[in-house]
């Protein structure tokens, strides 16, 4: 098995797997309990939240412990859009449908969603931000990567821009952890990430908040995360993300860059670069033309490589993908598109074998 589908989920390093097993076996752990098992677990969180604190040089008390970053932006969204009841906020319409499925809604409670057009890029520009800032907007919702084509956001030109407009930025960090170094510019008011897309499990996310973004919480039913996410925290979860985000090191993103790029220089002569040139670390996206995607990666998975059509949360429909539509791709393109996604657990060898492979395919026959 080749595994190029590492934008959708990541296998799960052994090193996040032994510390979690760790935590398992100290019994049953409830953060909420008074008795010393709770207060070993209330611990643990203590001490998980002032590591990531550390690695990311913000406040521990400005980290929020959920189960994914769909839950993470969903509640600083719609927490935020309620706490100060905006009525106007920016965005673009390639983002994930953790946020798109939001931004389609918000009219519908009156709320005003203006656009931001993104071009061929694959990214809003600062120009282009610049040039639907309505004087009204009070809050900018972005990605800091767009993972179906691994384009970058010029987070620090639009943080520092929007930092003197005192508009709060809200990142969805979800595709950039882990594949590049990520900053915490002053202008980056909020942002969300899952620790399985760095090797990390699932079921595990996290949400920074600065402490003058007030949100009100999603879930209701309990005090936990200093009353603004009720539920029982997953230690385990909490640990293994902790972990994770650790073994992070700036060699894996020079590393998964080779990868990438030594797959791409054999699959250009046969396709076209969908987004910019200059993407994240582990990802690119190829349109084959004449070529139907769907087929293609039904018959790569056959013989055991693994891509993808776009992000994970829109699969099972046969349209094509609307973020490369809203870029200006036509539909021919667009459906005949595949995103290839490395991890560091990849190899040069799976690179070479899997280029060999997909050739066989747009060739018709054996190389």
């Amino acid at each position: 098995m080749i595994y190029l589908d590492n934008n959708a989920t990541t296998p799960l390093d052994s090193l996040v797997e032994e510390a979690m097993r760790q935590i398992y076996s100290m019994g049953p752990l409830n953060p909420s309990s008074i008795h010393r098992q709770g207060k070993r677990a209330k611990e643990i969180i203590l001490n998980c939240r002032d590591r990531i604190a550390a690695i990311f040089q913000v406040s521990p008390n400005e980290l929020y412990f959920t189960s994914s970053s769909t839950e993470s932006l969903s509640t600083i969204l719609l927490g935020h859009i309620k706490a100060k009841g905006i009525k106007r906020i920016l965005s673009t319409r390639i983002e994930h449908n953790a946020i798109d499925a939001h931004l389609k809604e918000l009219p519908s409670h009156g709320v005003q969603v203006d656009t931001i057009i993104v071009k061929e890029e694959g990214a809003p520009s600062l120009e282009s931000l610049e040039k639907a800032l309505h004087p009204q907007v009070e809050l900018v919702v972005l990605s800091s990567v767009y993972s179906e084509t691994g384009a970058m956001l010029d987070l620090e030109g639009i943080s520092e821009f929007l930092y003197h407009k005192n508009i709060p930025l809200i990142i969805d960090a979800t595709a950039h952890i882990g594949k590049a170094p990520f900053c915490v510019f002053r202008g980056v008011s909020a942002f969300a990430l899952s620790a399985h897309k760095f090797h990390g499990p699932l079921g595990a996310g996290l949400l920074f908040c600065r402490k003058n973004l007030p949100f009100k919480p999603l879930l209701l039913g309990g005090h936990q995360e200093m009353h603004h996410r009720a539920g029982t925290e997953n230690v385990a979860a909490i640990f293994g993300l902790t972990k994770a985000l650790e073994l992070i090191e700036p060699s894996h993103f020079l590393y998964m860059e080779s990868l990438k790029n030594s797959l791409l220089q054999e699959l250009l002569p046969f396709g076209r670069l969908n987004g910019s040139k200059k993407t994240i670390s582990n990802t690119f996206n190829i349109a084959f033309d004449s070529f139907d995607a769907e087929s293609l990666m039904i018959r790569l998975d056959q013989k055991g490589v693994m891509a993808s059509m776009g992000s994970a949360c829109s699969s099972g429909s046969i349209e094509p993908s609307r973020v490369l539509l809203e870029m200006g791709l036509d539909r021919n393109r667009a459906r005949s598109s595949l995103r290839f996604s490395v991890s560091r657990k990849n190899t040069f060898e799976e690179m070479f074998q899997a280029a060999t492979l997909i050739k066989e395919e747009l060739c018709g026959c054996a190389l």
